[in-house]
């Protein structure tokens, strides 16, 4: 498990803190009452069963869709416009021009983020280990290797805090390693605050200072993986335990 690099004996600066964050549907509530507080330089877990709000939580924290109730700041900064020039994220998976090159599709997203150089794009690419594959087309890239020019696009703003929904999600073995790596890399070279969602609870483990788990809109338990967890569990056996009760509704 990664060693936490935020904990102090002081009270931590917050990178991402949510109160009373909550959304519906029509008659259906998605997401009740949450408050979540992420502290700079933490790499923080977001679990849940399908149809526990993560999607949405994430969704509303971007600033993608209303929030019905609550407030989100942003390393302290409540203001929408400012907090979201420190976010960067990817939302259920990264989405390309597949017939134009790693490097002319990031040029294509910068421009929609106020632009970014030459050089700040080659250095995007080499962070997220697709240097040497900049010109080829997306289309010939594996589905790892588009994760990572994904999150080379949430990046283009340089922002402080990184929403990242599913990031290994049907990726094989090596590629998950690549991107648990790259989040690491990201956060202990690059100072960022990772906010990560994944039922690959065994990366979970490996990658995050604190987990929080989300059941049905509400949060149900939060902390290290050692404070989660019963003797004789592993992630995976804490999550079933407490998790389980009847699935919702499949509203992401």
């Amino acid at each position: 498990m990664a060693t936490p690099t935020c904990v102090t004996d002081s009270e931590p600066e917050w990178a991402l803190e949510t109160s009373g964050l909550t959304r519906t549907y029509g008659s259906h509530v998605v997401v009740k009452n949450l408050d979540l507080r992420v502290a700079r330089g933490d790499i923080y877990g977001f679990l849940g069963p399908n149809g526990a709000g993560k999607t949405t939580t994430m969704r509303m924290i971007l600033g993608l869709i209303a929030k019905d109730a609550g407030e989100v700041r942003i390393f302290g900064d409540k203001d929408p416009v400012a907090g979201r020039r420190q976010l960067g994220g990817i939302v259920e998976g990264p989405r390309f021009y597949p017939y134009l090159s790693g490097i002319e599709n990031l040029r294509i997203f910068a421009a929609y983020t106020g632009g970014a150089s030459e050089e700040r794009l080659g250095d995007l690419l080499k962070l997220v280990r697709l240097g040497d594959r900049a010109e080829d087309l997306v289309r010939t890239y594996s589905l790892g290797m588009k994760q990572r020019l994904g999150i080379a696009q949430a990046l283009l703003n340089s922002p402080g805090l990184l929403l990242l929904d599913e990031p290994s999600n049907g990726l094989d073995p090596k590629g998950i390693k690549e991107v648990r790596e790259l989040i690491l890399r990201l956060r202990d070279q690059e100072g960022l605050t990772v906010f990560v969602s994944s039922h690959v609870l065994s990366e979970l483990d490996k990658l995050c200072t604190r987990i929080g788990i989300l059941q049905n809109g509400q949060k149900i338990a939060e902390g290290t993986t050692e404070e989660l967890v019963e003797d004789g569990e592993d992630l995976e056996a804490a999550f079933l335990r407490l998790t389980a009760t009847a699935e919702p509704e499949q509203i992401r």
